[in-house]
């Protein structure tokens, strides 16, 4: 039976504290990666030496192995996750959310101009774009949301492209001639501005080029199938309130884990030891589709273990502390970009080239830390991070409380 309060509404449901954690562990894992690629700043970075060298072998390891193509899966799961838990919250009081969350999608690709400012690879904008099928789908029944969301994230494009390198489909386009490259013409490479440019001069360019470079990365990695495919997955997970008692279900969690580790190391076996077999180009396309697979994979995992991990007795301090920054999200996703791209490129200090990979690495730690001290603080005081309250009061149209009484 569903509480009720003293009025007769049903009662606000209690915040799900492990997706607080889980979307602060995406956050850490997208600015490691981030800091790893320099906001995108690809210069060749001074030579190391000695114990310096060996630290950069290892975060390069890291950076490979359990980061990158990884973390931004698990913050678009989540996004169709936390759609569907406002939608059907809302739905349980009687109110259609739907049109509402439409004009929230639209103040969050505007909120995604602001990082879009200062380097093109913010994925605001993609989220704010791509949330428009959430919308769609959102009534539709579970047994074709579960058909397409296979579909999305079985790459069909990477499918078909392996199976017309094989000649198997020779009358389907390959994936690589979808664009045309940049005429030498077009003007200022994105290095050159983010080293030696202008604020005002890389702002235009991530604003303009930048954009159609950031959707050209996305159709022809398969990046926005995925994508898709997890936000229709996060939302299933909602519909069959998956992390409703996650400390109860215990049990269904370690299942989880096992298969999805399973997975994982058979499609890296697959990867690494039959795949390279294949030197043609189509083994090319083989290799980028398993690992997509395997990402997945390692996703699942990830997400299981550690919904058995803090969902134990005596991680008060780091779940409070990764709960705090889960809740304010938005906010430090947008100070990360700002922070880094000042660090990185020429408007600021220009330290790209002087800052290896194992510095990258340890500087994004800090800087998470330091936001997970400070959003800790900060919710002592407040209810909603600056921009999560900026945000609410937007989409509602009014001014919502801010203050912690």
């Amino acid at each position: 039976m569903t509480a009720r309060s003293s009025s007769g509404a049903p009662a606000p449901a209690p915040r799900i504290t492990i997706l607080d954690i889980l979307r602060a562990l995406a956050l850490l894992g997208i600015v490691i990666v981030h800091a790893h690629d320099h906001f995108n700043l690809y210069l060749p970075v001074l030579p190391a030496t000695g114990w310096q060298a060996a630290a950069n072998g290892a975060a390069d390891w890291l950076y490979e192995h359990l980061f990158v193509s990884k973390s931004f899966l698990l913050f678009s799961f989540l996004f169709g996750l936390s759609f569907f838990i406002q939608l059907d919250r809302q739905e349980q009081r009687g109110v259609d959310f739907r049109k509402r969350f439409m004009w929230r999608l639209v103040l969050l690709f505007l909120l995604g101009l602001v990082p879009t400012l200062f380097y093109d690879g913010d994925i605001l904008t993609i989220f704010g774009v791509l949330g428009f099928a959430l919308v769609l789908l959102y009534r539709r029944r579970t047994p074709f949301l579960v058909i397409l969301c296979l579909l999305c994230l079985m790459q069909p494009v990477n499918v078909m492209d392996a199976l017309a390198r094989a000649g198997m489909a020779e009358g389907w386009p390959h994936s690589s001639g979808w664009f045309l490259p940049d005429s030498p013409a077009a003007g200022p490479s994105r290095e050159f501005l983010y080293a030696g440019g202008s604020w005002g001069e890389a702002a235009w360019w991530n604003l303009t080029r930048g954009q159609v470079g950031k959707w050209q990365f996305f159709l022809l990695s398969g990046r926005i199938w995925q994508t898709l495919g997890l936000f229709i997955l996060g939302m299933l997970a909602g519909r069959w309130r998956l992390f409703a008692d996650a400390p109860g279900k215990r049990v269904l969690f370690l299942r989880l884990l096992a298969v999805s580790l399973l997975l994982f190391l058979s499609l890296l076996a697959v990867r690494t030891l039959l795949v390279p077999l294949t030197s043609s180009p189509a083994g090319s396309d083989l290799r980028h589709l398993v690992l997509q697979w395997e990402n997945l994979s390692y996703v699942a995992a990830f997400v299981s273990g550690a919904v058995l991990l803090f969902s134990r007795p005596g991680l008060h301090l780091p779940s409070d502390l990764l709960s705090s920054t889960g809740k304010c999200t938005l906010t430090c996703y947008v100070t990360q970009t700002l922070i880094f791209t000042f660090l990185f490129f020429g408007w600021g200090l220009g330290l790209a080239r002087s800052m290896g990979p194992w510095i990258c690495l340890c500087s994004a730690v800090a800087v998470f830390c330091l936001q997970a001290w400070v959003c800790r603080q900060w919710l002592k005081h407040f209810l909603y991070g600056p921009l999560e309250w900026l945000w609410r009061t937007a989409t509602m149209c009014r001014m919502q409380p801010f203050i912690r009484k």
